[in-house]
This record gives C-alpha cells, sequence and structure tokens, in this order.
C-alpha cells in the first residue's frame, strides 16, 4: 500500500499566551514573554518560585457527552480541541466513519510521580505533616484542603482522550508518555497512523499541569529548573552561556491532522504537509541527554529521510532548546551531525525562552508554532539570548523574530530517559 500524504487542518491551544493560536503566534514573533513568579501556590522558601501559567478564564465546555470536564488540565485540553475542530471546520464522524478517525494524545504526569516525588519533596521543605504516616491517598483525603492537595486532581485525566473522541467522532484512543518528547510523540504517532491508511483524521498532541507546590520542588531537586527567581522573565534562556534551567509551563495544544485526500474530498483549508518524522532512544541516563546529541542526530536524520528530504533542505530547526546547560550543548552537537555544514546556515529557535517548557504539551504548541512559521514567514526569536556560549555556536535567531521563507521546519522534542523525537512540517504544494 502507498503512503499516505499527511496534511495538517487545524491547530487548536489553550497555553500562557492565550487561546487563539493566530494571536498567540503574534506575541510569540513579537518576544513577548510569559514567565512569573507563581501564583498557583505561595512559593516562598522553595529553591524554584518561578513558572509560566495559564492566567486567564478558559471558555471551555463543562461537558463533553457523558465526561465532566472538572479541572484545569481537562478544561484546557477540551479547550484546545475544542478550538482544533473548529479551526479544521471539521464535524465530528457517525456510525462507520468513526472507525475511521483517531486520538493520540499525551496526558501528562501521572499519580505515580505523586506517590513517589511527593513525600520527598514535602519532607525536604519541611512540612509539619509527614505524608509518611500512611500512604498518599490517606494524606491527601484526610486533608483535601491543605496546600499539599494543591493540584492532586490535576493528575486523574484517564477522560481526556476520550472526551476529545466525543468531539470529533473518533473510535480509536491512543495515549502517548514519553516525558518531553510526548507531544511531538503523539503528533508523529498520529501521521503514521493516517500514512499507513488505518484512518483518515487524527486529532494529536498533549495536555500538562506540572506547575504544582508538589511538581515544582520535585524537579528544582533534579536541577532541571531555572532558580533565577529574581528575574522570571529572562529565567528561560536557551542556547544563552548564562542559561541554569527551565521554566515549568502549562497549558494543552493540539492539531487536526488528516490525510491529504481527505482533506480535498471535504474541501478542508490545508495549512502545511506532515512530511516526516524519526524516532530514537539514547539508552543513556535518566535526565542527561548523551553528551554527544548521537540520539538527537538519529531521529533527526530519520525525519529528513521519511520526509524524502536531504539535510540542505531544512530551512529553520524548531530546537527542544530547554535552557539547561547539557541539553542545549548536545542539540546543537546533533544538529551539526544532522545537517552537517548545513547547520551553520540553518536558523535555529527556542520557543521555550518565551513560554517555559510546557512538558507533554511542548511539542504540540511548538509543532502548531511551526505550522504559522511556513504560512506567516517570521522565524520566532530565541529570547534572552544575550552572551554566546562557546559550545552552542549555531544561528540562534536571538531576541528577535526573522522574516524569511520557510519551507520546511525540523521540530525536536527529547525527553528525560534518552526519548527523542523529530517531526518535519512542510509548506503545502498541493
Amino acid at each position: 500500500m502507498s503512503r499516505q500524504k499527511v496534511v495538517v487542518t487545524g491547530l487548536g491551544v489553550v497555553v500562557p499566551h492565550g487561546d487563539d493560536i493566530d494571536a498567540v503566534y503574534q506575541r510569540i514573533i513579537r518576544g513577548e514573554n510569559e514567565c512569573g513568579r507563581i501564583t498557583k501556590f505561595d512559593p516562598e522558601g522553595f529553591l524554584c518560585q518561578i513558572g509560566s501559567e495559564v492566567k486567564y478564564e478558559v471558555e471551555a465546555p463543562d461537558m463533553v457527552g457523558p465526561y465532566t470536564v472538572h479541572n484545569d488540565a481537562l478544561r484546557y485540553v477540551v479547550g484546545a480541541a475544542d478550538r482544533a475542530v473548529k479551526y479544521a471546520n471539521l464535524d465530528a464522524a457517525t456510525g462507520d466513519e468513526q472507525d475511521r478517525r483517531a486520538i493520540v494524545l499525551s496526558t501528562g504526569v501521572g499519580p505515580a510521580n505523586i506517590d513517589f516525588l511527593g513525600p520527598i519533596a514535602l519532607r525536604l521543605h519541611g512540612e509539619d505533616s509527614d505524608p509518611y504516616t500512611s500512604d498518599m491517598a490517606s494524606f491527601y483525603a484526610q486533608a483535601p484542603d491543605e496546600p499539599e492537595a494543591q493540584g492532586l486532581d490535576e493528575f486523574h485525566l484517564d477522560t481526556a482522550a476520550p472526551a476529545c473522541a466525543v468531539l470529533i467522532g473518533a473510535a480509536h484512543v491512543n495515549n502517548t508518555a514519553s516525558a518531553c518528547a510526548s507531544g511531538s510523540h503523539a503528533v508523529a504517532d498520529a501521521a503514521a497512523m493516517i500514512a499507513r491508511g488505518e484512518v483518515d483524521v487524527a486529532l494529536a498532541g498533549g495536555v500538562c499541569t506540572p506547575v504544582t507546590r508538589v511538581l515544582v520542588p520535585g524537579f528544582a531537586m533534579l536541577q532541571a529548573l531555572s532558580t533565577r527567581n529574581d528575574d522570571p522573565e529572562h529565567a528561560s534562556r536557551p542556547f544563552d552561556a548564562g542559561r541554569d534551567g527551565f521554566v515549568m509551563g502549562e497549558g494543552a495544544a493540539v492539531l487536526i491532522l488528516e490525510s491529504e485526500e481527505h482533506a480535498k474530498a471535504r474541501g478542508a483549508t490545508i495549512l502545511a504537509e506532515l512530511a516526516g518524522w524519526g524516532y530514537s532512544c539514547d539508552a543513556y541516563r535518566l535526565t542527561d541527554p548523551q553528551p554527544e546529541g548521537v540520539g538527537m542526530a538519529l531521529c533527526m536524520t530519520r525525519a529528513i529521510e521519511s520526509a524524502g528530504l536531504k539535510p540542505e533542505d531544512v530551512d529553520h530547526v524548531n530546537a527542544h532548546g530547554t535552557s539547561t546547560p547539557y541539553n542545549d550543548r548536545a542539540e546543537t552537537l546533533a544538529i551539526k551531525k544532522a545537517l552537517g555544514d548545513h547547520a551553520y546556515k540553518t536558523p535555529v529557535s527556542s520557543n521555550k525562552s518565551m513560554f517555559g517548557h510546557l512538558i507533554h504539551a511542548a511539542g504540540a504548541l511548538e509543532g502548531c508554532l511551526s505550522v504559522k512559521t511556513i504560512l506567516e514567514g517570521v522565524i520566532p526569536p530565541t529570547a534572552n539570548y544575550e552572551e554566546a556560549d562557546p559550545l552552542c555556536d549555531l544561528d540562534y535567531v536571538p531576541n528577535t523574530g526573522r522574516p524569511a521563507k520557510v519551507d520546511v521546519i525540523l521540530k525536536n522534542s527529547f525527553g528525560f530517559g534518552g526519548m527523542n523525537v523529530s517531526v518535519v512540517y512542510r509548506r503545502y504544494e498541493g
């Protein structure tokens, strides 16, 4: 069976910069920042006190079929899915057509992180109550209104994917769990289903709400977060010599993918082609990437080859770019391995410099921004780039958006455990 061409017809976001992807993109190319002091709980005394939060009232259905939209995470992802469906002008399928539609979603960290990370974080920060006196479920049940319980409800997201399935009438539901690569992993898996001819339409993306009183200090213990608490707007500074970690962000982002044939048959506006994807695993360490970027480079090469392209065809790299010392150096090496001499001619930028790291939703949000970059012709900047790191020596589009005709974007997403995904977005030529 010949491979079906995969196209993008809808984009939907609920993120710190807003809930309209067109307006969000305009804010991003202007370099506007949404990192600040955490407001969802009192971070006083914590090593990291900054985050990137959704601070506006999110409009979303209270019910989707039989599913209640009962917490922030569900409101974010259902809201983003609803916006993407409307962007694509897509009606819900019925009957046999439902078997031709899929949901591929990453729904963020799960309860196990609370069970194991929660007691450690709370104990380290000197809480009067000791979670070790009982199991975690009993601990939270005894003190549902206590600050320690903040965010617990956000981790019950089993209904997120099936609720999205109701929105588009999808009979297939898959979830991805590859840490910070999950959003792009969901997009790539959905594209592969369409390319193989298994479905005609897929809603793919992710949601994460990790700005909680447990996870922020937990990630800070891993030395993953910036502690630039007195200057949060400049804390996320990918590829800059002064970077000291990422800023935790929250939100949801999804894309509507279709086979070209299906999109054209229903008269959809095609935004871009999702031309290729690649996966790899470093098999190295839990938190650190392989120092030479070998696994990262491999998934980039696989994505480019999957798209039927050559390294010199890449016009822009939308980087994973977390603002951690190890990731940015390894990604720089990997880009040079994958693109060769063309790496020095290719603009590389990190959107995370303006909204931090949305973890499971990051790759999907940056995928949406990649599509907008192709359509609008302005490469988003890497904000807060002030001092060059000799080991990060590429063109990072410092601080100012750059007008350019962009036909091919390589989008990178790399997660803990060395899980790597790259996706190629290409201008649709009909």
